[in-house]
């Protein structure tokens, strides 16, 4: 949704015409904004980025295990000994896909702000102030930080990020999945922008007015 905000009368209001006064804002004072509503424990995504962190536990523990195993014992001890190796690791990353799921499941319901202004992409996620929904996150539970919204719920930022237009090196535009991805280091974690299909291509004119990336 296109918001613009008015010096004057110190307020936003939808579109680029104060609501108020009437008066057209200035090109830095509109931007885009919309929200997305994510429950991670619900994202396949999320679970496959997990498995695929565990699977490389696995492999570092197993590789470090047998490594130090063949270089303490004989071929023999060595070839009885390394079912259990594998074995160990197995469960030790078993434990950690479960404990990662935990985590997931716990984190609940998050709310993912997005704005697109003069200066580049923002990203704001919020969840309800909580201090179990902080530590499944691994953060500290900063309640007196939390805003209430309009229904008396409280809430507390856990992740903040910005990036500049300038800054972009490549873009890929992935309207299928309503996502606009934004990189800062070429193919390497992105900056994903998830867009509803109603705001998709405001959004797409916007980043391609204020980048030169083709």
């Amino acid at each position: 949704m296109i918001v613009s905000y008015c010096k004057k009368c110190k307020q936003d209001s939808e579109g680029t015409v104060c609501a108020s006064c009437g008066k057209r804002a200035s090109a830095s004072s509109v931007r885009d904004v919309w929200r997305v509503i994510r429950v991670p424990g619900a994202e396949g995504g999320a679970w496959r980025s997990l498995l695929f962190g565990v699977l490389i536990v696995f492999v570092l523990l197993a590789g470090v295990l047998t490594l130090v195993e063949r270089f303490q014992s004989s071929q023999w001890d060595f070839e009885q000994h390394i079912g259990g190796i594998l074995s160990s690791a197995a469960i030790l990353s078993a434990l950690c896909f479960l404990l990662g799921g935990a985590l997931l499941l716990l984190q609940g319901r998050e709310e993912v702000r997005y704005t697109l202004d003069m200066t580049g992409a923002h990203q704001q996620t919020w969840h309800r102030a909580s201090r179990l929904r902080s530590w499944a996150r691994l953060q500290s539970a900063r309640l007196d930080t939390a805003i209430p919204s309009r229904d008396g719920t409280r809430y507390v930022i856990s992740e903040e990020r910005h990036l500049r237009w300038q800054d972009i090196h490549e873009i890929k535009y992935v309207p299928s999945s309503g996502q606009i991805r934004l990189y800062h280091v070429r193919h390497l974690a992105p900056f994903v922008l998830r867009i509803p299909d109603e705001e998709y291509d405001t959004a797409e004119a916007i980043v391609k007015k204020h980048t030169k990336v083709s």
